[in-house]
């Protein structure tokens, strides 16, 4: 998967999501401090996005029905959504926000 720069560490607040489009998807990048995560911006249950969710460490939960998936796995940790994100490699390299898309 070819990595793509998305910008700088400083433009993706700690504990907060930020969507991205990237290679034609629709990415909700997340820092949570020195780490980044970034999954597909829709929750599987009804498809309303996830950047704007609330994060709890490196959960995040949907703010339309409350479904919370944990970030590191992209499992599902409570519903309503009956399955889980999909998520990309992502990463911080000198200072510049990384995800790998296919």
């Amino acid at each position: 998967m070819p990595e793509v720069t998305i910008g700088p560490t400083e433009s993706f607040p700690d504990g907060r999501g930020v969507l991205v489009e990237v290679g034609g998807h629709r990415i909700a990048v997340f820092r949570v401090g020195e780490r980044v995560f970034a999954v597909d911006d829709v929750c599987p249950h009804r498809g309303f996005p996830l950047h704007d969710g609330r994060v709890n460490g490196t959960t995040v939960c949907c703010r339309t029905h409350g479904s919370c998936f944990d970030l590191e796995s992209q499992e599902l940790r409570r519903g309503p959504a009956s399955s889980g994100l999909h998520g990309y490699p992502a990463g911080i390299v000198n200072g510049q926000v990384i995800v790998a898309v296919d």
